[in-house]
This record gives C-alpha cells, sequence and structure tokens, in this order.
C-alpha cells in the first residue's frame, strides 16, 4: 500500500539491429521519482528531532506570532483610524491604508496557517490543496500589492516635493502629464 502513489514508468528500447523491441522496467530516471536528491527516502535523516529544529522551532514561532500581533494590531488601528476621521483621506494615507490591508490579511489569514506548519504539525500540512493555494496565493498577491503602494507612495512624494520646490505652475504641462500618467499606472497595478 505504500507505492501507491509512486508511479513507475516502462520505457521500450528499440535495438537497430533487431526489430523485437526489449521491455526495460527499471527506468534510473523516472526511479528518482520518490528521491530527494537521489537519496531515498528511507535513508534520509529525520532533521525534527535535532536540538537545532527545536530553537529554530521556538524562534520561528516567537516571530510569527509578533508578527500576527503588531501587524495586526497596528494595521487595524490605522485603517479604523483612517475610516472614522475623513480629514486624514488624502492620497498618501489611501496608499499607505492600501498597504495596511494588505499586511493586515497576511497577518490575520495567512501567519496562523504558517504557525500551524512551522511550529505545530512541524512541516506538515492536513489543510488541503485549496487552502495551500490560496494561503500562498494571498501571501503572493499581498507582496506584489504592497510593493506597488510602496512605488506608488515614492511616486506622489516625489511630485509632491517638485510641485513645494517649483510651484505646481512653473511645471511645465509634459512633466505633470509624465507624472499624472506613472502615478495612475501605479495605482492600477
Amino acid at each position: 500500500m505504500e507505492d501507491a502513489n509512486i508511479t513507475h514508468l516502462a520505457a521500450v528500447f528499440v535495438n537497430p539491429h533487431s526489430q523485437v523491441p526489449v521491455l526495460d522496467v527499471h527506468d534510473t530516471y523516472t526511479d528518482f521519482y520518490d528521491m530527494d536528491y537521489g537519496v531515498p527516502a528511507d535513508e534520509m535523516p529525520d532533521t525534527t528531532q535535532g536540538l537545532a529544529y527545536f530553537v529554530a522551532t521556538i524562534v520561528i514561532g516567537a516571530v510569527l506570532v509578533c508578527i500576527m500581533l503588531v501587524c495586526g494590531f497596528g494595521n487595524f488601528l490605522f485603517i479604523a483610524t483612517l475610516a472614522r476621521y475623513k480629514k486624514l483621506r488624502n492620497l498618501t494615507n489611501l496608499l499607505i491604508a492600501n498597504l495596511a490591508i494588505s499586511d493586515f490579511i497576511v497577518a490575520v489569514v495567512c501567519c496562523p496557517f504558517l504557525v500551524d506548519y512551522y511550529v505545530v504539525k512541524q512541516l506538515s500540512w492536513d489543510h488541503g490543496k485549496v487552502l495551500c493555494a490560496s494561503v500562498n496565493y494571498l501571501r503572493t498577491v499581498s507582496l506584489y500589492v504592497s510593493t506597488n503602494a510602496l512605488l506608488a507612495i515614492a511616486v506622489d512624494r516625489t511630485v509632491e516635493m517638485e510641485r513645494k520646490a517649483r510651484g505646481w505652475v512653473q511645471l511645465s504641462l509634459v512633466h505633470r502629464a509624465k507624472y499624472r500618467c506613472l502615478s495612475d499606472s501605479c495605482i492600477m497595478h
């Protein structure tokens, strides 16, 4: 029953001098399917039993719990403040809110599953393929949202500093169009 998930391929070799094909069931290239770097699974050492793994598990668990608490509470506080006070709603704060929402989702949704995977279950995922793909998708989307939000904040701050330095009226029409297009393209992504 152990070998139920292991697939074996049979290769057929044809000798050019003979018309009878030879069936070779033992193919060295497909036998590495269930091995890690050519080492069979039964010969791999169990790395989850040592002191180094125990210390790493404690450190990873503490860091992830701190991330969940600080990011979850801090980002929620910023989002609630921005929602409550309408005077704070400017372009920069809305871009920071976009970043805060992305980080809040990672802290509240993704980090508990990471704690479960790394600390509780010791590198074992028991939540199914759909949830695994969903958590990894959310982490990847959050990475892209955060990167683009930071880029948009940088562009907005650059435009604002140049506007204050030169005066908005003195900026040429080309400069204003260039900054507007760059800012809009950052926000659209």
